[in-house]
């Protein structure tokens, strides 16, 4: 009998000494899945501010921005079968640059440092910006850029949006 214990006893020692630490494999796999799905919402969160459909004006000397931390994006579409402009913040559609006043105002609350960036199609006519201008600065914005086409190509690149000074 006393065989027995020195056997269960070896045998003991030999399970202790011989296992190498495992690598855990699932706990990395939720963090990695865990990153990826954030990295995913902030992506598509930036793409939603950009509209491809609209057709951006050439700037020769267009300047990247630096920051985008604190940027309001304001699309403007034209509509040239109605002659009618369109102004899109946040997914969100208004008829006229006077009935977003409430939201930039509330805008401008929240990010007392934003600034504003119109992406207005190229066929826009001024007037229409000018509204949007004088809306910004009764909400008491006072930087306003415009996101261009970097060069002087009429065919649009990639990435290629910047705002001029």
């Amino acid at each position: 009998m006393a065989s027995d214990s020195i056997k269960r006893q070896r045998k003991r020692r030999r399970i202790d000494s011989d296992g190498d630490p495992e690598f855990q494999v699932a706990p990395m796999v939720d963090v990695l899945l865990v990153l990826m799905l954030f990295f995913m919402a902030i992506t598509t969160t930036e793409i939603l501010k950009k509209d491809p459909a609209l057709i951006l004006a050439n700037a020769k000397n267009a300047v990247k921005p630096k920051d985008h931390k604190n940027e309001i994006t304001i699309n403007v579409k034209w509509d040239s079968m109605n002659n009618v402009a369109m102004f899109v913040i946040d997914q969100k559609a208004y008829p006229s640059a006077m009935a977003m006043q409430d939201v930039l105002a509330g805008l401008h609350e929240r990010k007392p440092n934003g600034y504003i960036v119109i992406r207005a199609d190229k066929n826009t006519e001024y007037s229409n910006i000018a509204d949007l201008m004088n809306v910004c600065a009764n909400a008491g914005i006072s930087t306003v850029s415009f996101a261009t086409l970097i060069g002087g190509s009429d065919a649009p690149k990639p990435g290629a949006t910047a705002t001029s000074p």
